[in-house]
Parts: C-alpha cells; sequence; structure tokens
C-alpha cells in the first residue's frame, strides 16, 4: 500500500484553496452541488453530519473527515461545533485528483494534532507560511490516506488508461470526440467505451464534460470572465448547451454557482483558534 502511494503520488500537485476557523451550530447549512475540490474537515467539539450522495459521515471531536470532489453534500449540526476546513485539490500526473483513484474512508479518522489545521489555515495570510501548510495537508491526509480503498485496476490498463487521460487533458479545451479516443486506444469506439466505463464507473463522454464543467467551476471561481467566455474557455462552442450541461452536473446555474460558492468559500468564519 505504501510503495503504491509513494508511485502513485509522483509529480502529484497539492493546491490549497481555501481554508478557515469556523463556529457551526443548527442553522448551518451550504447549497447541495458538486464541487470540483475536496474538503478536510477537522471538528475540535460538538457533533454533526454530512451527508454525501452514497453516504453519510459523522463530524465529531478530534477527527478529520474528508468529502471527496464531485459529491453533493448536505451539512447538518448535531451539537455547536467549532471546525476548521480546508479546500483543496491533490492532482495526479493522470489529470484525476487523487480521491478519484482512492475511496476515502466513510467514518471519521481519529486525528488530535490540532496545530497542523492551524498551520493550514495561517497560511491564508502569509506566502511565508504556505509550504508550512502544504506540509500540515499531508500529515493530516496520511491517516485517511491509511484507511482508504484504492480503486484498482491491472498495471498496463492503467498504464493505457493514463495515456487516453492525458489526451483528454491536453485537448480539453477543443472539440474531443469519442472515435478519435478510439482511434488511439485502438480499438471500436464501442469496445473502447465499454472499456473506459469499467475502468472509470463513467462513461467517456460523461468524463469529459465533467472535466469541462470541474474547469469551469474554478474559472467562476477564481475569475471574472463571463460565463459565455467561460463556456468557450472550456471546449463548448454553444453557451446556452454549456449553461445545460453545467446545471446537470451540479444541479444549478453557472451564475447561480458563482455565486454560492461565495456562502462556502468565505463564509462568516470565527476566530477560534
Amino acid at each position: 500500500m505504501i510503495s503504491a502511494m509513494k508511485s502513485t503520488l509522483q509529480n502529484s500537485s497539492l493546491n490549497l484553496i481555501r481554508s478557515y476557523w469556523q463556529s457551526a451550530d443548527q442553522s448551518w447549512h451550504y447549497p447541495a452541488y458538486q464541487r470540483p475540490y475536496n474538503w478536510l474537515i477537522y471538528t475540535v467539539s460538538g457533533r454533526g453530519l454530512v451527508q454525501l450522495d452514497d453516504y453519510s459521515i459523522e463530524l465529531l471531536p478530534n477527527t478529520l473527515a474528508l468529502l471527496p470532489l464531485q459529491q453533493s453534500c448536505h451539512y447538518r449540526c448535531i451539537e455547536p461545533m467549532q471546525i476548521g476546513a480546508c479546500a483543496f485539490n491533490l492532482e495526479l500526473s493522470t489529470g484525476l485528483d487523487l480521491f478519484q483513484v482512492y475511496t476515502p474512508p466513510t467514518s471519521p479518522v481519529s486525528f488530535t494534532d490540532q496545530a497542523a489545521m492551524t498551520s493550514v489555515i495561517a497560511s491564508q495570510n502569509s506566502n511565508q507560511e504556505y509550504f508550512q501548510a502544504l506540509a500540515a495537508i499531508y500529515q493530516m491526509l496520511a491517516p485517511i490516506i491509511a484507511d482508504s480503498r484504492v480503486k484498482t485496476a491491472p498495471h498496463a490498463e492503467n498504464q493505457r488508461l493514463s495515456q487516453i487521460l492525458e489526451h483528454i487533458n491536453q485537448h480539453l479545451t477543443e472539440p474531443l470526440s469519442i472515435p478519435e479516443l478510439a482511434y488511439i486506444h485502438g480499438t471500436s469506439t464501442a469496445h473502447f467505451s465499454r472499456w473506459f466505463s469499467a475502468l472509470t464507473a463513467t462513461s467517456p463522454k460523461k468524463f469529459i464534460n465533467q472535466k469541462r464543467v470541474d474547469l469551469a467551476c474554478k474559472l467562476l471561481i477564481s475569475s471574472t470572465l463571463s460565463v459565455e467566455k467561460i463556456a468557450y474557455n472550456c471546449g463548448y462552442q454553444d453557451p446556452l448547451y454549456f449553461s445545460k450541461c453545467f446545471k446537470r452536473f451540479t444541479k444549478q446555474t453557472p451564475t447561480e454557482y458563482r455565486n454560492n460558492q461565495t456562502l462556502e468559500l468565505f463564509p462568516e468564519v470565527s476566530c477560534y483558534q
């Protein structure tokens, strides 16, 4: 497991998006939509529950909970809580996030080093502390990864899949067809689609659209570009089709997503530490 993880993390890129301390009570709520980033929550006190697409995970004192990307999350506070939270991506060389390759634990993971989350949150105000924050995130992820289940596939198949994913990532903003990918794979379109779906649990078309929507989410969060401009930058020639596709994945229009993400990434935070 350890050697496999070292191999998986080679040439990976960790990106810290946002982190903060927060006091939460029964009014704690964010719109439920799919996010293109992971949430790591450290609970200092109190108790809560997060319902994801396929399971729920408790938020308990001195534990960590990993909420993987591309899952809808419904939050509930059972007892008033103090939590530390950070949003991040850990992109592998294939273009997939680590938690698209590994299934994180569905139960809270014991963790008592509050200083690690403090280090992450402190980096929001100091570039000098950013690298310390990255080290702290890896420290917190270590017990989570140890309890994660790898989504296995034969090594040769993983190599072939990596080739396809690399091509998709390099040409994501350009027209991409399934026959084109099947040609690279060296099989018929039907056989390629079955093979791809078996390894990724999604169709090639849906995967491409998901990656484009993920890119659009990041641009909506980090830029002031118009929705039309973002559509073109993400490989969509028709902004109306882009908006329909975006809503199919996130349950929100691009404009709604841009407005609502501010509630989650920049809430009214507490001064707890």
